[in-house]
């Protein structure tokens, strides 16, 4: 267990300055808070905001984040307030420990939601100040470290969310030690038997491996001194969750891995990184396309190196990193290395972190938990592509992005305005994808607009958000143009008075139009708040196709009596006036509305035919309803007794004229008893219509269960 005066000594002795006296008065604090809480482990309570303050102090954090370190869970789990931590630690830490809590005392719909909300409280706290998330890290790194007292259920579910979100938010940090323990923790508990299997192979294997790691130590570091490089060379084994992730990923044995060590190469300077790859390079082959220069091109998270990989001794293949003493740092332990409140830098250098930007920008936008959880997850996504612009500016997407991911991350306007793209000057389709140094030109129409297509196109968030945005703000205007013909064909107004709108719950006659538009307040709610009181239905007449849709239990058509039902997010659903929904009063706010066709548009309805059972009669119907410009969605056979056959077809038509047509021209065909409209007006469930390949799938499975039954 870490004791607080190891804590204060470290801090003093990295930031002399430091005020160690408030340090030690909130671990009081903190213990008095938390007197007589237990862990599941059995230990005080108190043993936690040490350990956390502890891994912060091995990051080198100022005084402020240590404190909130030791008082991260007061306010959350404790009656200490966050006006009793302003009070005895300032502005500063309350505010820090605030963005660390939790939303506790909030009622969510789902474990889902709270997920979500939670996690967008620490990243818009994070935007602020950096030091929210790393306190956050520390917290879940302990947590990790005691989660074998945890009941088995939860173990899986923090697992499962530390590897998709906490270990990705500690790379894009660059604090990769936490990462890699955090991975490493993780397998051990969701994949036990998976761990300890890996554990006992590399163990088996440790004695050789150490000797090898020792040689190539000394080769490298004699070599480098022969041409008066001055170097410090370590090796080091990969962690077991990669050497894991490697051999899932590639479907190969632990024996079939020979890269199972690394090699760090650690130089005084930027040019001497350079002179030492070409010592490296000089002493074993390198393999061909697995160089990168991360100096010239710094990873998002400000990472620098050189790596390389080479065919060592014994074609072990072998993985090196060349960097400088202040890149090493920054790898090991990422912003928390040349924090922004410890060395006083000016705040303006946390605009290289882009990525945090972004993620803030998504969450802040985005509508629902699943999407917000998502937007996450992709925004994570830790492997990178290195593309570029002609004017040979530098983008970094997520590995698997396409080319409308690069138009969105350009601009968004340039990404709404997309109508194709060229990859290294030839004409690509949007289903590209993207490799390391591409050149991308993206082509753009001003009559361009998103599809909803693209959705299944694009990996990024903001790709993403952009084009839903877009559809929100299309569905938006619909429903408000909607609400404004409600207003004023029910109550012949296009304005309503302050009293209406209170009583409706709308702030103000735009949200009254989209929520009446939209179906979310239903149209008699609002007669109930007019002084001058209407009754369901009225006409609404001069409606727009677009914002309307058929419904599938009657399939009315143009020229049908129909009515309509506004439903939220799906437009206006229209019924046939018989229609059972109508009949059996499923709804109180039905609208009768004239739906008029319009050319070129084709709406489905149901026919059925009785027919002589002769050769050829399903060939001449479906030939007749084609040459009246109709075609057939579905049908269905039904054999009757003696000579008759009932045949059921779905057909689209224009209106009731074209069905009309339809039913003249196959009631001319010989054979044909009868023909009429058949979509069960009046009756439950769906017109009797089925699949044709299902139909014949029924047929076939008929016909060799009746073959095995002959074999038997």
């Amino acid at each position: 267990m870490s004791r607080i005066y190891e804590i204060t000594e470290r801090v003093a002795a990295y930031a002399p300055n430091a005020d160690i006296d408030l340090i030690n008065q909130a671990y009081v604090f903190a213990a008095h808070a938390h007197a007589g809480q237990v862990r599941n482990s059995g230990e005080s309570y108190i043993t936690h905001p040490l350990a956390v303050a502890d891994i912060l102090s091995s990051l080198g954090m100022d005084a402020s984040t240590i404190i909130t370190g030791l008082l991260h869970d007061t306010v959350e789990d404790t009656n200490v307030s966050l006006a009793d931590v302003e009070r005895h630690f300032g502005a500063d830490v309350a505010g820090l420990v605030d963005g660390v809590t939790k939303i506790g005392k909030i009622h969510f719909s789902s474990k889902e939601q709270k997920q979500a909300e939670n996690f967008r409280k620490m990243i818009l706290a994070t935007a602020k100040d950096l030091r929210v998330l790393i306190v956050k890290l520390a917290d879940r790194l302990h947590n990790m470290r005691t989660l074998g007292f945890m009941p088995e259920h939860k173990r899986k579910a923090i697992g499962e969310e530390t590897l998709e979100i906490y270990a990705p938010l500690a790379h894009r940090l660059g604090i990769h030690w936490i990462k890699q323990e955090m991975e490493d923790l993780v397998f051990s508990y969701l994949e036990t038997d998976a761990y300890k299997a890996l554990l006992a192979e590399i163990q088996d294997r440790l004695e050789g491996l150490n000797q090898t790691r020792e040689r190539l130590e000394s080769v490298i570091q004699q070599a480098l001194l022969r041409q008066g490089l001055k170097a410090e060379v370590q090796g080091r084994m990969k962690h077991l969750y990669s050497i894991h992730e490697k051999m899932q990923r590639k479907h190969v044995n632990f024996e079939e891995i020979f890269d199972l060590l690394a090699f760090r190469v650690i130089v005084e300077d930027m040019t001497t990184c350079y002179q030492a790859l070409g010592v490296v390079h000089s002493l074993y082959r390198p393999v061909p396309g697995r160089f990168k220069d991360y100096i010239a091109i710094p990873k998002p998270n400000g990472y620098q190196s050189l790596h390389t990989v080479v065919i060592g001794p014994e074609n072990f293949r072998i993985e090196v990193q060349i960097r400088t003493e202040a890149m090493h740092v920054y790898a090991e332990d990422g912003v928390a290395a040349h924090w922004v409140y410890k060395k006083g830098v000016d705040s303006k250098d946390q605009d290289s972190f882009q990525w945090l930007k972004q993620l803030t920008k998504v969450l802040k936008d985005a509508d629902n938990p699943g999407e917000l959880l998502e937007n996450v997850r992709l925004d994570l996504f830790v492997r990178e592509v290195y593309v570029f612009s002609p004017d040979g500016d530098i983008y970094s997407l997520p590995r698997g992005a396409k080319p409308l991911d690069f138009a969105y991350a350009v601009h968004t306007d340039v990404g709404q305005h997309c109508v194709g793209v060229r990859i290294n000057g030839e004409v690509s389709d949007f289903s590209a994808r993207l490799r390391n140094g591409d050149q991308i030109e993206v082509m753009t129409s001003p009559d361009q607009t998103p599809s909803r297509q693209w959705l299944q196109y694009v990996k990024t968030p903001r790709a993403k958000q952009a084009i839903r945005q877009w559809f929100r703000r299309q569905e938006r205007h619909s429903s408000i143009r909607m609400g404004e013909k409600i207003l004023q064909e029910s109550v012949g107004v296009k304005d309503v008075s302050a009293e209406v709108l209170t009583l409706c719950g709308c702030a103000d006659i735009n949200e009254l139009k989209m929520r009446l538009g939209s179906g979310v307040l239903a149209i008699h709610t609002l007669f109930d708040a007019m002084p001058q009181k209407r009754s369901l239905p009225f006409k609404l007449t001069g409606m727009k196709r677009t914002y309307m849709h058929a419904a599938e239990c009657c399939h009315p058509i143009p020229g049908d009596s129909v009515v309509g039902h506004l439903n939220a997010s799906e437009g206006m659903t229209l019924h046939h006036s018989k229609c059972s929904a109508v009949m059996d009063g499923e709804s109180l706010d039905w609208l009768e509305v004239d739906w008029q066709p319009q050319p070129g548009q084709l709406f489905r309805t149901g026919i059925e035919t009785r027919s002589l059972n002769r050769r050829g009669m399903l060939a001449d119907v479906t030939r007749c309803i084609a040459d009246a410009g109709s075609s057939i969605e579905d049908l269905k056979l039904n054999q009757r007794g003696g000579s008759m056959t009932e045949l059921l077809y779905l057909v689209e038509v224009e209106d009731r004229v074209h069905l009309a047509r339809v039913l003249r021209a196959i009631k001319s065909i010989d054979g044909i008893v009868s023909v009429s409209r058949r979509n069960r007006i009046g009756l439950s469930g769906k017109p009797e219509t089925r699949a044709l390949g299902e139909t014949l799938r029924d047929f076939f499975a008929g016909r060799n269960h009746h073959k095995k039954g002959s074999e038997k």
